[in-house]
């Protein structure tokens, strides 16, 4: 019995190692990480024409807004993309913790 746990001992370390990282490996996975970007407010509808207002994250949460001081209205921000036609398009939504 003794021989046996000696000789099964390294196996049965590498096999709990194995099983731990995989579980690390998983949890990294899920977790989110906050990514700061410089949020845009679209001028046109396409998002062609941006102007540079604040700092946003790309983790889904709440919509990153903009308001405006003399009407008092909130606009959505958004990060800048690259499209199909490789222009480059504020049309990303930008979220805020």
């Amino acid at each position: 019995m003794k021989r046996f746990l000696k000789s099964a001992g390294l196996p049965i370390g590498v096999f709990a190692l194995a099983i731990g990282s995989a579980f690390a490996t998983n949890a990294m996975k899920n977790s989110k990480f906050f990514v700061d970007e410089t949020a845009y407010q679209k001028m046109d509808t396409e998002g062609a024409v941006c102007i540079e207002r604040s700092q946003c994250n790309t983790v889904d949460s709440k919509i990153c807004t903009w308001t405006d001081p003399v009407t008092n209205l909130e606009h959505p921000l958004y990060g800048k993309r690259l499209n199909e036609d490789s222009a480059t398009l504020c049309s990303e939504p930008l979220f805020k913790d």
